[in-house]
């Protein structure tokens, strides 16, 4: 499922960039309520699909996208991932793949990010890491939306809602309206823009579990990275491209995209002051080489840190608002009749906010304070079942 952004949008508020190099492609989700381990990949300018060509084994992604299709993998195959992957990593997906005709099996239990995790975090040997609680997240969520999905898609859209409705943690991310437009025989197109709406409320959410497991063990302390490059209302037309410009001249005591170009820190750089000024304004996201280096150049160690921190953050809150651009424009057509019932069913942005920038600015302290309280509940336990 997908939908495809545009870039037309008020100038009076802030625009969002295409988050993806390249042409526009579809957004992909996987499951009923989240965005595709891919598209979070895209985000940072990698794919599933290059890291295979990279290590020279496109066929073998070509034949594991085959296996996803038909559900079920050839011996050749797994015997492949067990080659390629070290240790109980390749053992663990082939077994995954294993009587997948079967719907107890591994395979079709396992969902895309939990596979992705599976993949992504081990040691060197392929033994399964400890989870930080960002990933046990997505797959808390990839788990529990599971027996959604299957309702939704069998038509029973009635006790599809009413399950997400009385999940602990689902209904969390959807409205009442949401919630209502769930139980409706939409239009498919209005069905995934409903799923979209959720899955922007859950990214947000995880964004926010990112900024404070990055301030762990010193979170009264150390101010939320992402609230530092949210759009302020005394500027409103500035995104976050433009507001990460802002917090890198501050930090580094510079007045002016011109006077960087004069530092004598960035002497030795090759720089121009198109490139900046398109960066001041939100834009243009320089690459993340370009940006690392200007920020070497210009900062403390200390200082480095939070910027890459900082330009991780500034990259998802720019996918958000470019979804969301895509949403509101699609709502703003409407009129009349039309309006009336895609406002009855949740189709606009997440909880029925007017603007993108509104939604994150008050949404996102919930966030933060939820996953907040959920670690510091965690901690003690983890220390207890350390015996420290």
């Amino acid at each position: 499922m997908s939908v495809l952004a545009t870039d037309n949008f008020s100038p009076r508020r802030p625009v969002y960039l295409n988050p993806f190099e390249g042409r526009k492609t579809p957004i992909h989700l996987s499951g009923l309520f989240l965005f595709d381990p891919d598209v979070a990949m895209r985000i940072q300018g990698l794919s599933v699909r290059s890291i295979f060509i990279e290590i020279g084994q496109e066929s073998l992604y070509k034949s594991l996208e085959r296996a996803s299709r038909v559900g079920r993998a050839t011996q050749t195959l797994k015997n492949r991932l067990i080659t390629l992957f070290p240790g109980a990593t390749g053992k663990a997906l082939a077994a995954a793949l294993d009587a997948s005709d079967s719907a107890t099996s591994s395979f079709a239990q396992m969902g895309a990010w939990e596979a992705h995790l599976l993949g992504a975090m081990c040691d060197e040997n392929g033994t399964k890491t400890s989870w930080p609680p960002s990933a046990q997240f997505l797959c808390d969520i990839e788990r529990a939306g599971r027996q959604a999905e299957m309702l939704f898609d069998k038509g029973q859209f009635q006790a599809a809602a009413e399950y997400v409705a009385n999940h602990p943690l689902l209904h969390r991310f959807m409205s009442p309206e949401v919630l209502h437009g769930l139980t409706q025989p939409l239009h498919p197109n209005d069905q995934l823009t409903l799923r979209i709406i959720v899955a922007m409320e859950i990214w947000l959410s995880l964004l926010a579990l990112w900024d404070t497991e990055a301030r762990l063990g010193n979170i009264d302390k150390k101010p939320s990275y992402v609230l530092q490059i949210l759009t302020q209302d005394d500027e409103p037309a500035k995104n976050s491209v433009a507001r990460l410009f802002d917090w890198l001249l501050q930090a580094s005591g510079v007045e002016s995209p011109a006077a960087l170009v004069k530092d004598p820190r960035l002497k030795s750089f090759s720089i121009q002051i198109g490139t900046l000024g398109a960066w001041s304004r939100g834009t243009n996201f320089p690459s993340t080489s370009y940006g690392t280096a200007i920020a070497k150049a210009l900062l403390s160690k200390a200082d480095e840190a939070i910027f890459k921190v900082l330009t991780a953050a500034a990259r998802q809150l720019n996918f958000l608002g470019h979804v969301g651009q895509h949403i509101d424009e699609l709502v703003s057509s409407l009129e009349g009749a039309k309006a009336e019932q895609a406002k009855r069913v949740g189709l606009g942005l997440p909880f029925g906010y007017d603007t993108i920038e509104s939604w994150v600015r008050c949404r996102y302290p919930i966030w933060l304070q939820f996953h907040r309280v959920n670690l510091a509940e965690q901690e003690p336990a983890s220390s207890a079942a350390a015996g420290t």
